[in-house]
């Protein structure tokens, strides 16, 4: 099993870096199973005397739900076992200063155990086994994150009303936090292409900007993180989920890839064949890991026809009403899978992408067909999973899934969404009370 492994170079530079720039302590962190950033605060003291021990913590976020509530049989983090720990062991290629907090430093961690092995079904490393499957094929991979999310005001509702996509109005009326949150993503070396308002009443979108797909998985998780923190300061909040409000937009994240060659060249723009052999994959595998692009109850809800959100699963150049989209031309060239919601873990859904799209190369799937004119009404194709359950039921039988994330992460995470299926079913909502409250 593989290890993380400090040269020499790596902590001479964490060190200048938390000396240079004043810091006095550390957050060390990573996403759970949820994609929810969690950790710990070290005195910048203690990585400077003890730069490659890391830190200790039970393994459960492994495993828990998104309340953090603790069921798991699987052997890695069960009370079976112990409930062990694992050691956070600071990735400080990801070091940076939180601009608004002036003197704490962030760093991700990877995932060990006591013998210093790599937990393979920590989120970031899930990511990481798929980049390295990729690098056999030649190819290195590139993604851009495009998320939706909400802003609300101190009473936890939208903080503008009316459909306002693109609007320069509104961005220019609550430029205090647009404008904080650019300034501090920016800041806190998350490269954003652009921040715009959306479809729904307080919606927007952030665009981080498309490179290295680890590094687009990190930056994914911190900076909605990030913007939940940065609001909260204004005395707003910001939520991911995927659809919070009654008869509006739900909140999508859409995943651009794009693979190259060993001499820097976009691999799709430079061989057509390729790139609907992996367009192909990723049809082949959008129902069987959308319960990854899609976790929650929740997240089904803004599944819905003439919506902009996919129904079906289809391939169409430049058309929004397919699951995956081809976009750009020339070395613009990309794909663009459109089944995600925002609540999801950055980690699982990059990775599934990827798997999907490798699976395509790898089986040399027959090239992808173009879809042409409304894919929600083209009854030629497949339905995607309209409720969490039926996404469940297919990844638990996949053998796509096993492949590819290996039989103990697919358990845990089976287990994970099936209890979420089973809080939803047994409890009782406003929505039922009125409804049949008096009139049972």
């Amino acid at each position: 099993m593989s290890q993380v492994h400090y040269s020499d170079e790596d902590v001479k530079r964490a060190k200048q870096y938390i000396t240079d720039h004043n810091i006095t302590s550390v957050e060390i962190g990573f996403a759970d199973i949820n994609g929810s950033i969690i950790g710990k605060r070290l005195p910048a003291r203690f990585l400077l005397d003890h730069p490659t021990d890391g830190t200790s913590v039970c393994r459960a976020p492994l495993t828990w739900d998104i309340q953090s509530e603790y069921f798991t049989t699987s052997p890695i983090a069960a009370f079976e076992n112990g409930a062990s720990d694992m050691t956070l062991k600071p990735d400080y290629s990801t070091l940076r200063e939180i601009p608004w907090r002036p003197g704490t430093a962030f760093a991700i961690a990877d995932l060990v155990i006591d013998t210093g092995d790599i937990i393979p079904v920590a989120p970031r490393q899930i990511l990481k086994n798929i980049l390295e499957r990729f690098a056999k094929t030649g190819y290195t991979v590139k993604v851009g994150s495009e998320i939706e999310f909400y802003l609300l005001d101190a009473e936890k509702k939208p903080l503008f009303g009316g459909k306002e996509t693109y609007s320069i109005g509104k961005i220019g009326w609550y430029s205090d936090i647009v404008d904080e949150i650019i300034k501090n993503l920016e800041g806190f070396n998350i490269p954003i292409e652009a921040v715009h308002t959306e479809y729904g009443p307080g919606q927007m979108e952030m665009i981080l900007q498309y490179g290295d797909a680890l590094t687009n998985a990190d930056n994914a998780v911190i900076a909605r993180n990030a913007v939940k923190e940065i609001a909260r300061k204004k005395g707003l909040y910001a939520t991911f989920m995927a659809f919070p409000f009654n008869g509006i937009s739900g909140s999508g994240y859409h995943l651009h890839q794009s693979l190259w060659t060993a001499d820097g060249k976009n691999a799709f723009n430079e061989d057509r064949g390729l790139l609907l052999r992996y367009a192909a994959g990723i049809l082949s595998g959008t129902s069987e890991f959308m319960a990854l692009a899609a976790p929650t109850v929740n997240s089904y809800k803004r599944l819905s026809d003439m919506s902009f959100a996919p129904t079906r699963v289809g391939f169409g150049y430049d058309n929004r009403t397919a699951s995956t989209r081809l976009v750009g031309r020339g070395e613009a060239t990309r794909i663009e899978q459109r089944t995600g919601s925002a609540d999801a873990n950055p980690y699982f859904l990059i990775a599934a992408s990827l798997a999907s799209g490798l699976y395509g190369l790898e089986n040399n799937l027959p090239p992808a067909e173009i879809l042409e004119g409304n894919g929600y009404y083209n009854e030629k194709l497949e339905k995607m999973p309209r409720t969490l359950a039926q996404a469940a039921a297919l990844f638990e039988k996949s053998e796509k899934a096993l492949e590819y994330f290996g039989k103990e992460f697919v358990y845990i995470f089976s287990e994970l969404i099936n209890f979420d299926i089973g809080v939803h079913n047994t409890t009782v909502s406003e929505w039922e009370r009125e409804r049949y409250l008096e009139n049972s």
